[in-house]
């Protein structure tokens, strides 16, 4: 019976740092992107600014300007929509580890059950053969 609950509580723990690295590895792959975007950004800003500094005119820099400030928005539109999209894929890998751990645990609950009854039906089988061969020895 020892034996079972240490092997309940290996599997546990074994799951638990499958459900840890899974996150972490999820955590990494957004902070990739977001360190992705944030370059793509600068090297951005550092475009506009020599393009700023080419302009001759107002008009030339107004029109610069227009152009930036669309292309910058765009970029943060992608930035945030890329961190909604890894967090919800997280929540979703999250949820699916913890149901998969779930459903383990529950097997192996009902498999320990099922020896323990195995077990105690054996024992009560065998005390049952012993007390009857106790009873013949003494009739005889």
């Amino acid at each position: 019976m020892q034996n079972q609950f240490i092997d309940l509580y290996r599997h546990g723990m074994k799951t638990a740092a499958d459900v840890t690295r899974v996150s972490l590895e999820n955590s990494l792959r957004m902070q990739e992107k977001q360190l992705e975007i944030v370059r793509g950004l600068l090297d951005e800003q550092s475009r506009s600014a020599d393009e700023i500094a080419r302009a001759g005119s107002v008009q030339d820099l107004m029109s610069v300007q227009s152009r930036l400030a669309a292309a910058q928005l765009g970029r943060w539109t992608e930035l945030w929509s890329n961190m909604w999209q890894v967090m919800a894929q997280n929540q979703a890998q999250g949820l699916r580890d913890v149901q998969s751990f779930a459903s383990r645990s529950a097997e192996d609950v009902a498999r320990t059950a099922a020896s323990q009854v195995s077990h105690g039906a054996g024992s009560l089988a065998e005390s049952t053969e012993a007390a009857n061969e106790g009873r013949k020895r003494k009739s005889a």
